[in-house]
């Protein structure tokens, strides 16, 4: 493998938002990746879902790993009229044992045909995640304005995934309290407005991920995405904020292990 590719880890990050068995899927090598990863002393990835149903399977794939970590939750563009009951009540049966609710949110990008029920469904899911105690992970796309004013309402704990927007909307999270994560896509030479952003984040509200299979870094742009990436955005943040790629690891870390309760699991 090229520098490039070849997966380096910074020892105690985590990856707070991966899809693994996706990744697999598209040819990544999860088994060899992970192996890596727990020699190489990574704190955590935290594998996420976007459909309950899957969940055990999950378990099932990946629960021999130390360090992975579950979620599960209802993906806003998996909302439908006629299953989306059925999915939140399988949610509402497996949250034991999870580190969030999550990737749930809402997602105007591909249609806005089921936007209410969309609405509906994320409160329903911050009601689990509050009765569970854990936090949410949110996907937010293409559906700013509406996304806030339900932030607004409800006041969850948990992250905003992938942030893709510019400053004055991170600082309206962050000032509702919401961690801020950032993946590979922090990395293109057109995500200006996203590193502007990146410097607006308080110490303690900071998040990094891969979001693997997707979005990889400018680096290995073209290539699945997996953890063993993670570095190049670790390098991306540490730039703009002015430190090394080793304290920006530290710090993502230990916000990661307090948000996700990791010290407990």
């Amino acid at each position: 493998m090229s520098a490039a590719t070849d997966p380096s880890y910074i020892p105690g990050c985590v990856d707070t938002h991966a899809h693994l068995t996706v990744a697999e899927a598209r040819g990544v090598a999860i088994d060899l990746i992970v192996a890596q990863a727990v020699d190489a002393r990574v704190a955590g990835i935290i594998d996420v879902g976007i459909e309950p149903s899957d969940l055990q399977a999950r378990r099932d794939r990946l629960g021999r790993w130390p360090i992975v970590f579950l979620t599960s939750g209802l993906h806003p563009t998996s909302v439908a009229p006629d299953s989306w009951r059925e999915a939140i009540d399988t949610l509402c049966a497996q949250v034991d044992g999870l580190v969030a609710v999550g990737e749930i949110g809402l997602d105007y990008h591909w249609s806005t045909d089921h936007a209410d029920l969309q609405r509906r469904v994320l409160r329903e899911q911050f009601a689990i995640a509050r009765d569970a105690g854990l936090p949410v992970i949110i996907h937010n796309r293409d559906s700013e304005a509406d996304m806030l004013d339900i932030l607004a309402d409800e006041l969850p704990y948990g992250v905003m995934h992938c942030f893709s927007q510019d400053a004055d909307y991170c600082r309206r999270c962050v000032g509702l309290g919401m961690h801020v994560s950032f993946g590979g896509n922090v990395t293109y030479r057109s995500a200006g407005s996203i590193r502007d952003a990146v410097a607006v984040v308080p110490d303690e509200l900071l998040l990094v991920e891969t979001d693997s299979p997707f979005l990889s870094p400018q680096p290995v742009r073209g290539k699945p995405n997996h953890p063993g990436f993670l570095r190049h955005t670790i390098a991306c943040v540490a730039e703009v904020r002015g430190t090394t790629a080793e304290r920006i690891a530290e710090l993502t870390a230990s916000n990661a292990r307090r948000l996700f309760g990791l010290n407990s699991r």
